[in-house]
């Protein structure tokens, strides 16, 4: 954020814990280290006042297991705790957190605050920004902040005593600090020792890059001439290039047997017909490299296309193990070759290669006795110019791979660059950038020395063959015409040149198509969703929105474990039920499997009596909406991410957009005042303009908008205040009203007026009831309900509200 005004003085050096978690792809240790030495011994206690302990012992690997580019396999609460643990595992003398506590359960964010906050980091300047409001009496000082202003700054006592806004703030919100109960170890320690049993080795998440070997396949050369139209592609490029070539020798003899009055014409007849013959390779050249050049685009935007469709609909296992960098370097460096690099290469392979066999055909027209001495050199050509080939693939092979990972590094650094600067890590993350680039490179300059080989040897096959050719002239000076003698002394002296630039020219085309190998496997081999359409759908489905679970099973990917596994649930239409439950229970699951973002194992899911296994994706997921925790925007204005296809009126816009209070309820819809939310307003990439709860009530009015019959509300409302939780609460009711919610939650007390509650606990369910008759049954959901302070009373009060 750029300072308009004033100083900002920092005495000490400092750690931030940003709102949003940033995780590198890197393991879960390196996260926490951030380059720092490790310490064995405080890395515990780091570990241990983040309540991390349980989690690493869950993971195959412990703190050594890689959790994937944007920390995509480990859930919300989890990624936050480690970038609390890094801040704390930094040991700055000022560390800043940013809401640090909105994605971590109740229980698991009072544990962070007495045991890291108010723990390990006693002695350190503690700046936390935080809408919980439980943490202020444990604070040495308030700065009450409203609409970008400072209120007050103050102690808790003082501000409750004095301040009768800051008292107002704290008895609406209805926030008391209770003593957390100690959980039950026992139940804890069984569940660690389930989930170590159930671990498995290890496997790299990311998959390497495949790097194919040897020469690109033949199949790949005929899907590209195939994409260009049809085989006669090729027929037709190489009969222009064979005619073009023709025309030039003929061009050539025709001005020797001129010189030498061989037919014995006018003047002015072989100046037509030279003219002629000039005109014609004029001709010939031009269509060839014209009709070249319109195949080699077809064929690029044709694989293209192949390739991003195709990558749009690969399943979520795909995005989880390859790395963004990967997939950009395939859609740009690669792309780029083949759209300008590789049908320039193809012909000047083609026009020089043609021109090699015209010369070679032209010598031994007129002088035998050269073959004897061309087989010899073509047999020591073809093993160079085979070896350079293989070498120059291979070095461009792993130049494609280094690049990905640079680019993988470089978008890494891009998205963290807050973090990196507020830890003032700059110096070491240019210079892994920086290792990138020169590993990259190392492949880019072993192609320089394999050039200086190769010359080497062609430069002497060429100056043998002058040699012979010179030897053969002279000695058949007098069988062969001195026109025509000059004419092949000419030609092959161009060879020497001709011969290196070919051979070039063909690893250039091979390096050229092992761009479009990479391309094509993309487009060919990648392993795709189901369709996205098969049955008809009526256009009111789903008209009741009911959901039935039937002993569903899930696993994210082949070979591990299951995460829901007997799953039975009977949603009724119109019923709100909040799913609860422990950090990797299976709640955020249920809506994987519900998107059919992962296929289940096993089992079905129907939706008012049509089993969703057996519908297009694009039916289903265009007939519900979710409300995710990270909430993504695109680039535009406000108006295209609540409405892309601008299906609804300006009005229905700013209606979700005060009901997610968003804007208030006396807004105009033209004031476009600056700082004022409105729906021109611009929105930056990834939304990086708008904090993360104004992006999740983004998600809130989008959801709105849609209308859907069944909505899925992931800790949508993790990052806001309690009294804008209370409004959205509110505003769901009423504007989801009749329609069946899913709803996963961290703040009990946010569903404990839904209809029922659905307690998650190792992928399955372990209790569904009314939240008042779990509260008396006395089990899971009570111990939370403990933990979280809710009071048998607070059921009957919410009732009332609703």
């Amino acid at each position: 954020m750029r300072k308009t005004s004033g100083d900002v003085l920092f005495g000490a050096n400092r750690a931030f814990c940003p709102q949003y978690a940033w995780i590198q792809n890197a393991s879960v240790r390196e996260n926490i280290v951030f380059g720092k030495e490790m310490s064995r011994g405080w890395y515990d206690k780091v570990i241990d006042a983040c309540a991390l302990r349980p989690d690493l012992e869950m993971l195959p690997s412990g703190d050594g297991t890689e959790i994937g580019e944007r920390g995509i396999t480990v859930s919300g609460g989890q990624k936050q705790r480690i970038n609390i643990a890094r801040a704390i595992y930094f040991d700055a003398d000022i560390v800043i957190m940013d809401d640090p506590l909105s994605a971590v359960d109740a229980h698991v964010g009072r544990h962070i605050f007495d045991n890291a906050i108010c723990g390990l980091l006693k002695d350190k300047c503690r700046v936390l920004a935080t809408h919980q409001l439980w943490v202020l009496n444990r604070c040495d000082r308030i700065i009450w902040l409203e609409e970008g202003r400072v209120q007050a700054v103050d102690t808790f006592a003082n501000l409750m005593a004095n301040d009768a806004g800051f008292q107002h703030l704290m008895e609406t919100t209805a926030v008391e600090e209770r003593e957390e109960k100690k959980e039950d170890e026992e139940e804890a320690g069984e569940e660690v020792k389930d989930k170590k049993s159930k671990k498995k080795k290890a496997a790299g998440l990311m998959q390497a890059e495949e790097r194919q070997v040897k020469s690109v396949p033949w199949s790949v050369y005929g899907s590209y001439i195939k994409a260009s139209g049809s085989m006669w592609s090729l027929v037709l490029v190489l009969l222009l290039l064979v005619l073009s070539n023709g025309a030039n020798i003929v061009t050539s003899l025709w001005l020797s047997w001129w010189t030498s009055d061989k037919f014995g014409f006018s003047s002015g007849t072989y100046i037509g017909a030279y003219a002629a013959l000039g005109v014609s390779q004029a001709l010939l050249m031009f269509g060839f490299s014209v009709s070249l050049t319109v195949f080699g685009t077809t064929s690029s935007k044709v694989m293209l296309n192949r390739a991003i469709t195709r990558t749009l609909r690969a399943p979520m296992a795909f995005f989880d193990t390859t790395p963004l960098g990967r997939i950009t370097n395939r859609f740009s460096r690669d792309v780029d070759t083949m759209d300008n690099f590789l049908t320039d290469a193809i012909r000047m392979y083609f026009l020089t290669l043609g021109m090699i066999f015209a010369t070679f055909a032209l010598v031994i027209a007129y002088f035998h006795y050269f073959t004897i001495a061309l087989v010899p050199l073509s047999v020591i050509f073809v093993f160079s110019a085979g070896y350079y080939r293989a070498s120059a693939r291979e070095m461009k092979r792993f130049e494609s791979v280094f690049r990905s990972s640079l680019f993988a590094k470089f978008s890494e650094g891009l998205s963290g660059t807050a973090s990196i600067r507020a830890y003032g890590l700059q110096d070491r993350f240019v210079m892994g950038i920086r290792s990138a680039i020169d590993e990259m490179n190392s492949a880019y300059y072993l192609t320089f020395s394999n050039q200086r080989w190769l010359s080497i040897r062609l430069d002497a096959i060429g100056n043998l063959l002058v040699f012979t050719t010179g030897i053969l002239v002279v000695t058949s000076r007098f069988n062969v015409n001195p026109s025509i003698g000059g004419l092949v002394l000419s030609y092959i002296l161009a060879i020497v040149q001709i011969l290196q630039f070919t051979v070039r020219q063909l690893a250039e085309v091979e390096n050229g198509m092992n761009s479009t190998e990479r391309v094509h496997f993309y487009g060919t081999e990648l392993e795709e969703e189901a369709p996205l359409h098969t049955i008809e759908v009526a256009d009111s489905w789903p008209h009741g929105g009911g959901i039935i679970f039937k002993d569903v099973e899930m696993r994210y990917r082949p070979n591990l474990p299951l995460v829901l596994s007997g799953l039975n649930m009977h949603v009724r239409g119109g019923e709100r039920i909040g799913v609860v439950g422990r950090t990797g229970a299976g709640k955020s699951s249920i809506m994987s499997a519900l998107f059919r973002l992962v296929e289940v194992s096993s089992g079905s899911i129907t939706i008012d009596g049509i089993n969703i296994s057996t519908i297009g994706l694009h039916d289903l997921r265009s007939r519900l909406a979710i409300i995710p925790q990270d909430p993504t925007l695109f680039k535009g204005t406000i108006r295209s991410n609540l409405d892309p296809f601008n299906e609804h009126t300006d009005l229905e816009l700013w209606s979700a957009l005060r009901q997610s209070d968003l804007v208030s309820a006396d807004a105009s819809l033209d004031d476009k005042a600056p700082g004022r939310i409105h729906l021109d307003g611009v929105v930056e990439e990834e939304g990086l303009n708008f904090s993360l709860g104004q992006r999740q009530l983004m998600a809130l009015a989008r959801a709105l908008v849609r209308g859907s019959r069944i909505i899925v509300c992931d800790e949508a409302t993790s990052s806001v205040d309690m009294e804008t939780d209370d409004k959205i609460q509110r505003t769901m009711a009423a504007g989801f009203k009749g329609k069946t919610l899913l709803c996963i939650a961290h703040r009990l007390k946010t569903i404990i007026g839904y209809d029922r509650i659905c307690v998650m606990d190792k992928g399955s369910i372990a209790e569904l009831d009314t939240p008042l008759r779990l509260y008396e049954a006395g089990g899971i959901f009570r111990g939370m309900c403990d933990r979280s302070g809710i009071r048998r009373e607070d059921f009957g009060e919410i009732k009332e509200m609703e």
